[in-house]
């Protein structure tokens, strides 16, 4: 079967608003019912390199104590939580996800959180996922994965692993396939089906939320920010005013630090296809500067997850995702975005002749 012709895709894109969900409990009915698929689990993270937790049973939707929900719950004969599962198409994390989660995991035994995703977002959702755990862990015995990666160590036993549906899925069904278990395999085909419609879709339906004045007022802000991040910039003498410009669905400033022209960028489509972020440096329109700036901004390419990247879509050009502050007042991400900037103007300037 055509599984972008699957019954259980086709119901729950016209009646769920939150198709997350369903493809959850579906998972969740799945599971529970055969042992072996959910050793199949097991053997699927630990070929991700994972040391695969002694789950022994699968719940949905129970809330932890302190107010992790994890989708899916991995249970060992202890009843203690040993390996959540968070099944995500296009929602964006939660507060709690994922440094809550791994709080909620007990420290004393193998543990696990598996985020899976469609492989579109799979690269984007990892790079924000090990941001959160740097800027949430602390005190935690973390070893951050590369963002190219799908497992990253955050304490002595606990792990933090992405994996795509499709090869999640299709592993659970081999083991069904193998088993002789039809029916399985047959589930399993209609939750891949829903996956790959999730995954493939190139515009996703509307929803009454995605139209609210409050979208609206956000990008306006957004837009805004560059022109504020901009002249806090030009006044603090990181760098000097330069023009400002348009083209679809962005918005630029030029602003000249350390005798370069850079772009200060609004870009919903960085945004989307590279990293989670609306905000972006890229580097000046002259190719043949970009090997002197790349290598003094080596140590940003250093960071985890790394900060400095290309955009294939623009002539693979060089750019730099600039991180807002989350959960402070604006003149505080405005200053956050500034000393981004003054880091990178203190890294060009330490390499000029």
């Amino acid at each position: 079967m055509d599984t972008n012709d699957s019954l259980l895709g086709h119901l729950a894109s016209r009646l769920s608003a939150h198709p997350e969900n369903v493809a959850t409990e579906a998972l969740a009915f799945i599971l529970r019912r055969n042992e072996y698929l959910r050793q199949a689990v097991l053997r699927f993270l630990e070929r991700l390199g994972v040391p695969p937790p002694q789950v022994v049973s699968f719940s949905a939707q129970q809330s932890e104590e302190n107010a992790a929900r994890p989708d899916l719950r991995g249970a060992d004969k202890s009843g203690a939580p040993v390996l959540f599962i968070e099944a995500k198409f296009w929602a964006g994390l939660t507060d709690n996800q994922p440094v809550t989660y791994l709080n909620a995991l007990p420290p004393d035994k193998p543990t696990a959180l598996l985020v899976i995703v469609p492989e579109a977002r799979r690269q984007l959702l990892w790079r924000e996922l090990l941001l959160r755990c740097k800027d949430g862990l602390l005190g935690a015995t973390t070893a951050f994965g590369h963002e190219r990666q799908s497992v990253s160590q955050v304490g002595s036993n606990k792990f933090l692993a992405i994996a795509a549906w499709k090869p999640f899925l299709e592993s659970l069904q081999s083991a069904a396939l193998s088993q002789g278990d039809h029916v399985s395999a047959e589930n399993l085909n209609q939750l891949l089906g829903l996956c790959t419609r999730e995954d493939t879709t190139a515009f996703l339906p509307l929803r009454q939320e995605e139209l609210s004045a409050g979208i609206g007022q956000r990008i306006y802000q957004f837009g805004a920010l560059i022109e504020e991040v901009s002249e806090a910039a030009v006044a603090q003498n990181v760098c000097a005013r330069g023009t400002s410009g348009g083209s679809k669905m962005s918005y630029w400033r030029t602003v000249r630090i350390a005798g370069h022209d850079f772009y200060l960028y609004l870009s919903p489509w960085r945004w989307h296809t590279i990293a989670e972020t609306p905000f972006w440096l890229e580097f000046p329109n002259k190719p043949d500067a970009w090997p002197d700036l790349l290598r003094a901004l080596q140590p940003l390419a250093l960071k985890s997850p790394p900060m400095l990247l290309r955009d294939p879509s623009w002539r693979d050009t060089p750019v730099i995702p600039l991180y807002p502050r989350l959960g402070v007042e604006h003149h505080e991400v405005i200053q956050g975005l500034v000393d981004t900037l003054r880091y990178v103007r203190d890294l060009v300037s330490a390499k000029s002749p």
